[in-house]
């Protein structure tokens, strides 16, 4: 896909997301990213691919630890994040960082040319999951590892108010499902590395306490991430009578000060080329 090609599907909901993705005030996916590259153990001067770089929660993390001497590449597929991130990525002087319009499902880069794939949050969006684990071990170099990041456990009051904004979705929409699918959990994950050829080093959960100021800041925050994908599809007039069903759902979230509290936690899994000697 090139940088002037339109999106469509999951990539469109985030072309549209993009100028307010993860900048909404919200603590989420920049320690989420952050983690994650904690969990890489990047070193100065190795070569790094972000796939489904979004606004770089995980690509500034890893250019920091890779240094001047290293390289990281971060990819997406709306073009919209990659301008907008590559704009970050020169206001901040980060000569060894580079950011292109490509598909986290199969990423166009030579064999073995990285020392670290990292994903954050985003295999389970793509169409054939354990297909992309599969060109991003062949991206390995013989030392190198692959780092991605899933949802767990998700807050109830979260779960209960995305319920309650998908009640009122028309009748032809299809309802939001939670299949157990390829991530579950450990023994799930643990399977589908072991499908494309990768042995998991190490499955770390890991959990992040964000804030709102209310179901209004909730929503904005919604709008600007995959949550969007829920709330495009409601009427309009049926958006002051979802909210206020998802502000009762938010209830239990509250804080004596007033706002919102909803903890999330996601598990991150090292994995390396199942043919390494020391897999």
């Amino acid at each position: 896909m090139t940088g002037s090609a339109r999106p469509s599907g999951a990539a469109e909901v985030f072309e549209q997301a993009a100028p307010s993705y993860d900048r909404t005030g919200v603590s989420f996916f920049g320690p989420f990213g952050a983690e994650l590259v904690r969990r890489a153990a990047i070193q100065p001067g190795e070569r790094v691919l972000d796939v489904g770089c979004g606004r770089g929660a995980v690509l500034f993390p890893a250019a920091h630890a890779t240094g001047p001497t290293g390289h990281v590449t971060g990819i997406d597929l709306a073009p919209a994040m990659v301008a907008l991130t590559a704009e970050d990525v020169t206001r901040a002087g980060l000569t060894h960082v580079d950011v292109r319009v490509d598909d986290a499902q199969q990423p166009d880069f030579p064999p073995r040319s990285f020392d670290a794939v990292l994903a954050g949050l985003v295999v389970f969006l793509l169409p054939e999951p354990q297909q992309a684990l599969r060109a991003y071990a062949r991206l390995l170099r013989p030392s190198g590892r692959l780092v991605v990041s899933t949802f767990g456990v998700q807050d109830p009051a979260f779960v209960a108010a995305t319920d309650a904004l998908a009640a009122h979705l028309p009748t032809d929409q299809q309802r939001p499902t939670r299949p157990a699918g390829p991530f579950a959990d450990e023994q799930a994950i643990t399977a589908t590395m072991d499908g494309a050829g990768l042995a998991v080093t190490s499955i770390v959960e890991h959990r992040v306490e964000s804030r709102f100021d209310d179901v209004d800041h909730w929503m904005r925050w919604m709008w600007s991430h995959g949550g969007r994908a829920l709330l495009r599809h409601l009427p309009t007039d049926r958006l002051p009578a979802a909210t206020a069903d998802a502000a009762e759902a938010l209830a239990a979230a509250g804080t004596p000060g007033g706002g919102l509290r909803l903890t999330t936690e996601i598990r991150i899994t090292v994995a390396v080329p199942a043919d390494r000697p020391d897999a």
